[in-house]
């Protein structure tokens, strides 16, 4: 009657008696439902921070698109501005060279006028010591036209 089955049997009740006497399934279900709710806390600790990690991530790629269109408004810009300098630029070099080349011409003119001046006091000049010399060796009207004739081509000679 009291073979090795009873013994077992009667320390497997026993064991189950002192589970239930100290409690042991209330605490171990009590200590599975707090590991539930740690886990559940976890998870809703996670998904919030998804949730923020979330919009950040939409609050960067917002500043980082607005950051692009404020930095193709600073490019077209620069270009605009780079375009209106090299036309100002343009504008006041021709001007400039305008001005040079007229106050080149001016100082060519002045030039002239003051190389013609200098042929009308040269001209001159011969033609006085022309006619002193006419006078002084009394030569006639055809030798007075030969001289003359001589001395405008060497003046053509020397103006070249």
């Amino acid at each position: 009657m009291f073979d090795e089955s009873f013994f077992v049997a009667l320390a497997f009740a026993t064991v189950v008696a002192a589970f239930l006497y100290l409690k042991l399934p209330q605490r171990l279900l009590a200590a599975l439902d707090a590991k539930s709710a740690e886990i559940a806390n976890e998870l809703e600790q996670a998904r919030k921070l998804r949730e923020e990690a979330q919009a950040l991530l939409a609050d960067y790629e917002t500043r980082r698109k607005s950051a692009e269109q404020q930095a193709e408004v600073i490019l077209t810009e620069a270009r605009e501005t780079a375009q209106r300098l090299a036309e100002e630029s343009r504008t006041a070099m021709q001007a400039q060279l305008e001005r040079r080349t007229l106050q080149a011409e001016i100082k060519i003119a002045r030039a002239e006028e003051q190389l013609v001046g200098e042929v009308r006091a040269a001209i001159t000049q011969l033609a006085v010591d022309a006619a002193a010399h006419l006078i002084e060796t009394g030569m006639s009207a055809q030798q007075a036209n030969a001289l003359i004739e001589q001395n405008i081509s060497e003046l053509k000679d020397r103006l070249q």
